[in-house]
């Protein structure tokens, strides 16, 4: 989650006056990733406490140098931040946020703890996990105690954990290219990436657990509503200001930059604070930090803190094995490689997501969000706009393969490329393998760690052995 700095109080009279904050970086265009892993004591089963939190966070950052380890709400988690690349950086971007997750898993490890397998931790609820919030002004304030009408969205945070991927566009039409691009594939990019178990809090789960959660954002997050209305780049960019300046806080500044929280019921708004003359940039960059659609866009930031530039963030991936680089290898690709993008378009319009028909684009979107979140366990075997997922998918490995060939990341692809050939993405095979809320616990405590140091693998890859001596063999069988 990003913080905002709240030393920043210029006065921000209106949408002129942060819009070329938003034009984009010309040929200066890079990306970076942002992973969030969860930890628990596996004596104990416990999610990793506040002081435990605090030790790892420190032990890792003393192993590599950099502020790379940042604390996220709740004390079970960690993310970790890659260097920034140019396109022509990926697979340094790769090896260097591989290296980080294994000086922090390992170093877990030496300190009696141990990192999820799966992308959550199964048996725990929110409620539980929201007793321990991080020391933090923002999460204190957001968190502790949080907001009774508020309860389903910080259960949100809580419960759920992402990949994202964060790229400065080149310019307006860059952005709403990316960002209308992404909207389109998130129900495909949702499930290929879920690493989830068939549980969640503790109860069995049948859809898209972190798709559920998100509706309760609201208006705050899902699809941003002016990626259909936009004219281009430029306008899109204007009434993402005034989307901003209307959303509802719950906390602001004060005139002494002290955040403040906003009683339970009760709401404001950047347009309301300025009557009362606190339309600070601090709250500007606050209220947009707090919408939390699938595609974000948030602010570049200096050393110190101010903001430079902004970028946009996919937040639609899960997390394991694979995930990070999965994510980072189609969103790069589709932000740096034109010729890619154009093909990706193409089926994208063949299967009803068209830009020069965003009504019914639009249409076909809700329609596809609302089967991939309740897809029953039927993973890819659902609609996908006039189609399936499982087609599309098929379609969309041929084309991602040709585009990095030559790239030096076959290895690299082959989890992305055997889920989308087989439809056995690790949500699938997880609830194959652990099919009990007992089993999966299970596997949770004696799962070996080093699992993760072959990011180049996927679940089917992992468990193919075992998979081939059930009717889970059969997952492979299903999409051919």
């Amino acid at each position: 989650m990003s913080e905002v700095n709240a030393c920043d109080l210029k006065i921000i009279e209106n949408e002129d006056d942060v819009f070329d904050l938003y034009v984009g970086v010309g040929s200066e265009s890079k990306a970076g990733l942002e992973v969030e892993m969860t930890f628990f004591d596996p004596a104990t089963m416990k999610p990793m406490s506040l002081a435990q939190n605090k030790l790892l966070k420190n032990a890792a950052e003393a192993r590599h140098d950099g502020d790379w380890v940042h604390t996220e709400p709740t004390a079970d988690i960690l993310e970790i931040v890659s260097i920034p690349g140019y396109p022509n950086d990926i697979k340094n971007v790769l090896n260097d946020i591989n290296d980080k997750i294994k000086i922090l898993t390992d170093k877990a490890g030496e300190l009696g703890l141990k990192r999820s397998y799966f992308q959550e931790l199964p048996d725990r609820t929110g409620k539980e996990l929201l007793e321990h919030i991080v020391d933090s002004e923002r999460y204190q304030t957001m968190y502790w105690p949080y907001r009774e009408d508020m309860t389903d969205i910080v259960t949100y945070f809580a419960v759920c954990k992402s990949n994202q991927v964060s790229i400065s566009h080149r310019d307006p039409d860059h952005l709403l290219e990316n960002i209308r691009r992404l909207y389109f594939l998130a129900p495909f990019l949702f499930l290929l990436t879920d690493n989830s178990s068939g549980f969640n809090q503790g109860q069995p789960f049948s859809g898209h657990q972190g798709m559920m959660h998100r509706t309760a954002l609201e208006e705050r997050g899902g699809i941003l509503p002016y990626i259909f209305t936009a004219q281009n780049g430029e306008d899109f960019i204007r009434k993402h200001i005034d989307y901003v300046m209307n959303n509802k806080l719950f906390m602001h500044y004060d005139e002494n930059g002290t955040l403040t929280g906003i009683p339970s019921g009760t709401w404001s708004s950047f347009e309301k604070l300025r009557t009362q003359c606190l339309n600070f940039a601090s709250n500007y960059y606050l209220a947009q930090s707090i919408l939390w659609p699938d595609v974000k866009i948030a602010a570049l930031k200096n050393r110190d803190g101010g903001v430079i530039g902004h970028r946009f963030e996919p937040r639609m991936f899960g997390v394991g094995i694979h995930q990070h680089q999965t994510a980072f290898l189609i969103t790069t690709a589709l932000a740096f490689k034109p010729n890619f993008a154009a093909q990706v378009d193409a089926l994208l319009a063949e299967y009803g997501f068209d830009t020069q028909d965003l009504d019914t684009a639009r249409e076909n979107l809700e329609a596809a969000y609302d089967s991939a979140q309740n897809h029953n366990g039927k993973f890819f075997d659902i609609p996908y706009g006039t189609g399936t997922v499982a087609n599309f998918a098929k379609e969309f490995a041929d084309l991602i393969e040709n585009a990095h060939i030559g790239d030096g990341l076959d290895e690299e692809l082959e989890p992305l490329l055997s889920i989308c050939r087989t439809g056995c993405t690790d949500g699938k095979i997880n609830r194959m393998m652990f099919p009990t809320l007992e089993s999966t616990m299970e596997f949770q405590k004696t799962h070996d760690p080093a699992i993760f140091n072959d990011p180049n693998s996927c679940a089917h890859m992992v468990f193919e052995k075992e998979i081939k001596k059930t009717s889970a063999g059969a997952c492979t069988q299903a999409q051919t």
